[in-house]
């Protein structure tokens, strides 16, 4: 962690960060809105690029390293380095890692489940994306839980309607994940985006009872689905604690998508990946 904290090439981000984070919270919804429905479709390609990063050998360093370097030609920061001390600007969690995981230069094994997650933002909008990507020799029971994940997250997205109860999308992405008998993680959760990163409501991908609030035409909601092989159960990784690890040591997989919630439904701004 200390070692990505004393990193000039992410510490000179810092004041800029800041600065854009806050011009975006002085913008007005619509303008924010139409920049991201621009960026979500660019981020999805990025992520498409990253996958021939991921095969035996490579490292998660490389990952943020072509990532930032694409971020520079759009004209995007990388909002995710300094959120809440965090030490990196792209995390990149393996196997039992199951979340914000550091990059570091340690090869990723020949099987291998590996969780990019972008958060970025232009001068308007910020935009941020999850997936899993398995490597080429990945074992037929990480590709499951994978096929498993997007299934929920395309069942998930598919409840997004307004004037529904956003409980829906929660217990649609359980509905798959307990039938491909994964295990939803209820420490991380999707949100809303705006004029900050994450804003109120949460976007819970897993079932729970009771009311919960009405999804809003002009929403924009990152639907998340967390979820592990295995049983319940994760910890965070000392000594840093940023790291989300499963306690039995089963796989984790994590993909998000961006969707506008409308009158009569959704707009998914977000690609899903194949």
């Amino acid at each position: 962690m200390s070692a990505h904290a004393a990193d000039p090439a992410l510490a000179r981000y810092t004041d800029a960060i800041g600065d854009r984070a806050r011009a975006i919270a002085q913008l007005d919804d619509a303008t924010i809105l139409a920049e991201e429905a621009k960026l979500a479709p660019i981020a999805s390609d990025l992520l498409r690029k990253v996958a021939p990063l991921i095969r035996k050998g490579g490292t998660g360093t490389a990952v943020q390293e072509f990532l930032l370097d694409q971020y520079a030609q759009h004209g995007w920061l990388p909002m995710m380095f300094g959120y809440r001390g965090y030490p990196a600007a792209v995390a990149v969690s393996v196997n039992n890692q199951v979340s914000a995981a550091p990059p570091t230069d340690v090869p990723f094994p020949d099987a291998a489940l590996v969780k990019v997650e972008l958060i970025a933002a232009s001068a308007q909008a910020h935009v941020a994306q999850v997936w899993t990507f398995a490597t080429p020799n990945a074992t037929p029971a990480q590709r499951q839980l994978l096929m498993t994940a997007r299934r929920a997250l395309a069942n998930g997205v598919a409840h997004v309607q307004g004037g529904e109860r956003l409980a829906n999308v929660g217990a649609a992405i359980q509905q798959e994940l307990d039938a491909g008998h994964a295990v939803a993680v209820r420490e991380f959760a999707g949100y809303a985006m705006g004029q900050a990163r994450i804003q109120k409501p949460q976007v819970l991908g897993y079932k729970v009872e009771g009311d919960s609030p009405l999804m809003q035409p002009g929403q924009v909601l990152n639907v998340y689905v967390i979820a592990k092989a295995g049983t319940v159960g994760v910890r965070y990784q000392p000594p840093d604690f940023w790291s989300l690890l499963s306690t039995d040591g089963a796989d984790g997989v994590m993909l998000s998508a961006m969707v506008e919630v409308t009158a009569d439904g959704h707009r998914l701004l977000s690609r899903m990946l194949d």
